[in-house]
């Protein structure tokens, strides 16, 4: 499937956007799907996921992008990832912590993947309007996964194509899954390549953020490359830059490493994502990944 975007006319010194992406580990409902495997967030599941369990992932999630939009990472489009389904999307946009920032539209379309999680975006629809918006599904009945999310739109005088993208997991193996973000990739590349005008792909790369990703795009792609070193995502003591994003213009990130949405890590020291779960047992927490802020702005200086 192609997107086409060559109708779309952009300015050459549109005014600097930010974009916030988010993955905010396991937004699930307490309700079992059937045909998906999210028997575990359920009542009668491993993790005794009840209503006010449900209820203080909310709150957690707001509370995390309320202070994100205090601490100087305000966006008026946020991409998130691990989402359930559209209810929960409208269960987090009503918490009064973000209805303070709003008022907040939706995009989101359901996705086959295997355990029903999805990629969305919440925008302000006061700054924000909409002009298309399509799955890029690129599942198949041996790869049942999230679909990447493409939206067109329009803020101030200016247009971008957005496309959110959480690409397979490392399950099984780095080496024996990498087909399936090899495919990911080049379905994607090839959806998007009629776009000309601001395109921007971001998410939740389940790899390294790195200049090889550039193979699959021509020029003037390139890596929205961070500001700051820290990484978005620690596994056994070691920082890695796995949320990330590519554009056709020039964009640099942040890791957004707020102390809220952080805790000391007793085991390997220094700090890590205060998260959400571990195994089983709910954490009181925000997320396993800390949020990527993206901006034009980021980049002076560079």
């Amino acid at each position: 499937m192609k997107y086409i975007c060559l109708l779309i006319l952009f300015s050459l010194h549109s005014k600097c956007q930010p974009w916030l992406f988010y993955n905010v580990e396991n937004l699930f409902d307490t309700i079992l799907d059937q045909g998906f495997q999210d028997e575990e967030f359920t009542p009668l599941g491993a993790k005794k996921y009840n209503s006010i369990k449900y209820r203080l992932c909310i709150r957690q999630s707001a509370r995390a992008l309320y202070a994100l939009s205090k601490n100087n990472y305000e966006s008026p489009i946020i991409a998130l990832c691990e989402i359930e389904n559209r209810t929960v999307i409208e269960d987090l946009i009503q918490h009064k912590a973000l209805r303070k920032l709003g008022p907040w539209g939706i995009v989101h379309y359901d996705s086959p993947d295997h355990r029903g999680i999805d990629c969305a975006v919440i925008y302000k629809t006061q700054e924000v309007e909409i002009m298309d918006s399509e799955r890029i599904r690129y599942s198949t009945d041996s790869l049942l996964t999230r679909d990447a999310l493409f939206i067109r739109y329009q803020v101030d005088s200016n247009f971008y194509n957005l496309v959110v993208v959480h690409l397979p997991s490392k399950r099984g193996g780095a080496a024996s899954s990498k087909w399936k973000r090899e495919y990911a990739w080049n379905f994607i590349s090839s959806a998007i390549d009629t776009c000309s005008g601001r395109t921007i792909i971001m998410g939740d790369f389940n790899d390294l953020v790195k200049n090889e990703l550039l193979e699959y795009f021509s020029d003037p792609w390139a890596i929205a490359m961070p500001t700051n070193s820290k990484g978005s995502y620690k596994y056994q003591g070691r920082w890695s830059v796995i949320d990330g994003a590519l554009a056709n213009f020039n964009v640099c990130s942040e890791v957004c490493d707020i102390p809220l949405i952080q805790e000391i890590d007793s085991k390997w020291g220094q700090l890590k994502p205060k998260r959400r779960w571990l195994g089983s047992f709910f954490q009181y927490g925000y997320s396993d990944h800390l949020p990527v802020y993206f901006s034009t702005a980021l980049c002076n200086g560079k």
